[in-house]
């Protein structure tokens, strides 16, 4: 991964160099590991498609309901998060707070008053898929961005200060601060 990056992962590696080179085995282990493999690794770049960036976000998504953290979720359109939907009306229970960041356009969308929709329409964050939360080193999840149809660069990173760079870096495009510290 030594290609310089453009969009919303690029400007993360930008601040952290380093991290663009590490790691990138086979997409299709992803969906292998455990979410325990994961925070073993600490930090991992990948290439991927949604089937092995569905797997990943599960894993955070139940995460955070099992020890009741909040939880920030970019989708890229509304479309996508209308496919999980249900699961999320179900994690509300446990979980304090839910950011559900898309591209909705005009949709109108009811939701209950813990799940805070936030329109990401023409910012650089429409092509973005994140799944991020809180855990005992501070905030940690995945970051990926669609650069093809369907195909994903990006990250799962345990790093506070790379996740915290991130949800800053959402945070100041939308102009909302999203509290998961």
């Amino acid at each position: 991964m030594t290609k310089h990056y453009d969009g919303f992962v690029g400007s993360v590696w930008n601040e952290f160099p380093q991290l663009a080179e590490w790691h990138d085995d086979d997409p299709k282990l992803l969906q292998k590991w455990s979410l325990d493999k994961f925070i073993e690794a600490g930090y991992h770049n990948f290439h991927a498609e949604r089937k092995q960036l569905y797997h990943i976000s599960k894993l955070i998504e139940n995460y955070a309901r099992d020890n009741g953290q909040p939880l920030l979720a970019t989708f890229e359109k509304i479309a996508r998060y209308k496919f999980v939907e249900k699961r999320y009306q179900k994690l509300i229970e446990k979980i304090p707070k839910i950011w559900v960041v898309a591209d909705y356009g005009k949709t109108t969308l009811t939701t209950p008053p813990k799940i805070e929709i936030v329109n990401c329409k023409s910012t650089p964050l429409v092509d973005v898929w994140s799944v991020i939360t809180r855990g005992p080193y501070g905030t940690f999840g995945l970051i990926a961005e669609e650069y093809e149809d369907g195909k994903f660069r990006g990250f799962f990173t345990l790093n506070q200060n790379v996740c915290q760079l991130a949800v800053n870096n959402m945070g100041k495009i939308l102009g909302k601060k999203f509290n998961i510290q």
